[in-house]
């Protein structure tokens, strides 16, 4: 287990220094031996993954800005190394003296991936072509970088008097940071979540949302703007017309015109629902028709409490976090036949990090993962799980992933979370179980190395389980008398479950239609035209000073060309899930082949293939419709 307790940044540029010449003495051998296999370019991947995954994963989470900023720096060092590489002409001849022609299953898999990897670093281009290509690709890991550190170092924050947050309760004000005699909101979620939930004053809601979704917008629209006119000028270097059709033609959804079909297909439902959801909103007695961006979560929230007679502010007194973990670790232990077990966390990074492990019940350790789920400055504000390590072939080492979050502190607040941060939890938590069960001989199919439009499936259908009225009595314990939420109560929060879904999805499919506008043949039309031209699905009217482009860290975070992902994804787990609500929500057996033929393959099968092996048939989108009330 790598120690990140006693890093510094000399340690740092140590690790990197000594690991990419260790690598270096690796690429050379392959190059000048008479016997080249797979594994020798297994072993290539399997270090430089593991170099990057506890190196570059500091700039995200260490609290020492000089580290972070390394680390930062240390990125660039290693994905300029791996186009070095990987572009390499001697490596690739000597990757096309491996006979494959007796290879089947992962090791043919791995090697037509190989293959890919060759091709799409320009070893059929002319020269010339190939040059612009590596200048191409050395510009985007600049660009990517820096745009997500102007996100993480973006210091917005808005300053209010106590009247003008009215609406939150005791313990949310206790959360803020306090300036004299006024309140700091800070665009950490748990800030957030608070005043765009629960706060009464709507110009208050509104300040919160503008700062939010302007975060780094003047550092990253320029950083955008290059990084969508290079990735088209690559796609057209490969004979493609759109980043968006080069991106997706190793993916589930094949082409854009596939994601379109399943946009256009879902938006006229979504939209008369939303009409439907709109008038329907009540807020202190007036009927609203005609919202604003930032009074969507808030009004969504009271008619949630009304509808359940419970007001959220109590309902979160149901759901400290530690209560949460805990029983959310032993519905997955019952359902999937697993162990979860806390380690020490000596090796962790910071004093509020845990570390678990996760083995099967027979006793064998199958993986280790660290818990980071408090905000602090400096740290990634979103929620995310990072692959640290696939662990190693012969199994000596065990994979290590880090779920990431920013949920109230229980060391320096109440720790009481709201209903959406405990789906996020389950959400985040489908990924860590996706990383620590899934096993492969190579390295690049480990865990979650799938395609990357099914990669949000097996955490999506974890958020089932959270309105489940057998799972919500498990995980809900009163902070004061230690009761469960009342069975009535748990019945009424499911039937509340769909209030404003139709108005959120719409936000999420407008988010996915900027993706792949600025992915597409338009990809030239100004971020502000976008982003006006997404926003127009929602029903919503949204001002012009605002663009949250700039703070959309998916779009050079990995999701570019693949935002749609999310909704893709969420249809298949909804369709995946309908095995637990047919045979048992808590159906170990079913749990046990969910584990065996989702989650233990990892990549070394087609998306498709693993779905049709589960469901016994193609997946559809029946599942979701009927979960989101658009079929009866």
């Amino acid at each position: 287990m790598y120690n990140y307790s006693k890093i510094t940044k000399d340690s740092l540029k140590k690790d990197v220094g000594e690991t990419i010449k260790i690598i270096q003495n690796l690429v050379l051998e392959i190059k000048q031996s008479e016997d080249i296999d797979l594994d020798s370019f297994d072993y290539f991947e399997r270090e430089i993954s593991d170099l990057s995954g506890r190196v570059t994963f500091m700039g995200d989470v260490h609290t020492d800005e000089e580290i972070r900023n390394y680390a930062n720096e240390a990125e660039s060092i290693i994905e300029n190394y791996v186009l070095e590489t990987i572009t390499d002409i001697d490596l690739y001849k000597k990757f096309l003296e491996i006979d494959h022609t007796s290879l089947d299953g992962e090791p043919l898999k791995y090697y037509k991936d190989l293959e890919r990897d060759f091709i799409d670093a320009g070893h059929n281009l002319n020269e010339k072509e190939k040059i612009s290509l590596i200048e191409i690709e050395k510009r985007l890991i600049d660009l990517e970088i820096g745009f997500s550190k102007n996100i993480a170092d973006d210091k917005s924050e808005v300053i209010f008097d106590h009247s003008e947050l009215y609406g939150l309760s005791q313990g949310e004000l206790n959360n803020l940071k306090k300036e004299s005699e006024k309140f700091v909101v800070t665009m950490a979620y748990p800030d957030v979540n608070a005043v765009m939930e629960n706060c009464k004053i709507r110009e208050s809601r509104e300040k919160v949302w503008k700062a939010f979704n302007n975060r780094a917008i003047n550092e990253n629209s320029p950083i955008l703007e290059e990084a969508i006119m290079l990735r088209n000028k690559k796609a057209k270097l490969f004979g493609f017309k759109t980043w968006a059709e080069y991106r997706l033609q190793h993916r589930m959804a094949k082409s854009p015109k596939n994601v379109d079909d399943m946009y256009s297909n879902l938006i006229p439902k979504l939209q008369e629902s939303a009409t439907k959801e709109k008038t329907g909103l009540v807020i202190d007695q007036i009927e609203v028709s005609d919202i604003n961006p930032w009074d969507i979560r808030y009004f969504i929230t009271n008619k949630r409490n009304s509808q359940s007679n419970v007001d959220g502010n109590e309902i979160k007194k149901y759901f400290f976090i530690h209560d949460v973990k805990k029983a959310m670790f032993s519905i997955c232990e019952e359902v999937f036949d697993i162990l979860i077990t806390q380690e020490d966390p000596a090796t962790a990074w910071h004093k509020d990090v845990e570390l678990w492990s996760i083995s099967e019940n027979s006793g064998e350790k199958l993986a280790y993962f660290y818990l980071d789920l408090y905000p602090r400055e400096g740290k990634f504000t979103h929620a995310a799980v990072f692959d640290l390590s696939s662990g190693s072939k012969n199994g000596e080492t065990l994979p290590v992933c880090s779920m990431v979050a920013n949920f109230p502190n229980p060391n320096s607040g109440d720790g009481l979370m709201t209903f959406d941060e405990v789906e996020t939890l389950f959400h985040e938590f489908g990924h860590v179980l996706h990383n620590g069960i899934g096993k492969a001989d190579f390295s690049r199919f480990v865990g979650a190395s799938v395609e990357w439009d099914f990669v949000e499936a097996p955490s999506q259908i974890m958020e089932h389980w959270v309105w489940k009225t057998e799972c919500l009595k498990r995980f809900s314990k009163h902070i004061d008398t230690g009761k469960a939420l009342d069975k009535d109560i748990c019945k009424k929060l499911n039937e509340s479950k769909n209030i404003g879904v139709s108005l959120l999805t719409l936000r999420q499919v407008s988010f996915g239609l900027a993706d792949q506008h600025l992915h597409g043949i338009n990809f030239s039309d100004s971020l502000h035209e976008i982003e006006k031209q997404s926003q127009s699905v929602t029903t919503i009217n949204y001002p012009d000073d605002v663009n949250h482009l700039g703070a959309f860290g998916h779009l050079l975070g990995g999701y570019d060309a693949a935002y749609y992902g999310y909704l893709w994804a969420e249809i298949i787990g909804d369709d995946l899930f309908s095995r637990f609500e047919n045979e048992g929500v808590l159906s170990n057996k079913v749990g046990i082949d969910y584990k065996e033929k989702i989650l233990r393959p990892g990549g070394t099968k087609s998306a498709e293939h693993l779905v049709q092996d589960f469901l016994g048939r193609p997946w559809t989108d029946g599942s979701f419709l009927f979960q989101k009330n658009l079929i009866k």
